[in-house]
């Protein structure tokens, strides 16, 4: 994998994750292809930058943050995968959410963009119940 490739992901993400904790839902989206996809457990595909602004709009809360943990990042050319942990804490930090991921990244132009975004929470630790 080249290095310069995995270090403007990785910048990519940090992005992304300096926006959730600003709860700047446009922004957010704007960390997306337009086509992306974002899969949750027991929710339909939410296709569309549109669908995620909307999603982010309502899920996040001002104060928390959402820290990844990657364990793997392939890069192929203009994709690339990445697969991980995540931790979502509140503003006290106590946990919130934690769980698996994978994200399939695009390059758009000069920018890596989330095209698929999947994840599930761990077992008994759901959303609104602290560990």
């Amino acid at each position: 994998m080249p290095d310069n490739e995995a270090a403007r992901i990785a910048a990519a993400a940090r992005r992304f994750l300096s926006l959730f904790s600003l709860n700047d839902a446009a922004k957010i989206a704007a960390c997306y292809t337009d086509d992306a996809e974002i899969l949750a457990t027991n929710r339909i595909p939410i296709r569309g930058r549109a669908a995620i602004e909307s999603v982010f709009k309502f899920t996040n809360r001002p104060g928390h943050t959402l820290e990844f943990q990657t364990a793997e990042l392939d890069v192929q050319g203009n994709t690339a995968i990445e697969i991980g942990a995540y931790v979502r804490r509140q503003r006290d930090g106590s946990t919130f959410n934690r769980g698996r991921y994978i994200v399939i990244w695009k390059r758009v132009g000069d920018e890596w963009k989330i095209h698929r975004d999947m994840f599930a929470s761990q077992p008994g630790v759901g959303l609104g119940r602290p560990t």
